[in-house]
């Protein structure tokens, strides 16, 4: 009879270390990243023609390099 009753102690000893160790075990959760978005810019509503930002739209220029520019056919008469 007392081995049923030091068998039935040591295995409610046990039960109780297995349900207290779960509980403080820490749970990993998968990193799940957001899929990336792909950006596509949208064309500009008017066509405008190369040359400074100062000039009007539908005047011509040449770009000459650094930031000078001359207007089409307004060069050096020869």
């Amino acid at each position: 009879m007392l081995k049923i009753i030091v068998a039935a102690a040591v295995a409610i000893s046990f039960t109780s270390i297995d349900v207290a160790n779960a509980a403080t075990k820490k749970k990993r959760h998968k990193v799940q990243h957001p899929a990336p978005i792909s950006y596509v810019p949208a064309a500009p509503s008017t066509q405008r023609t190369p040359g400074p930002a100062w000039a009007s739209p539908n005047d011509c220029f040449t770009d000459e390099g650094y930031g000078r520019y001359l207007r089409c056919g307004g060069g050096m008469d020869m």
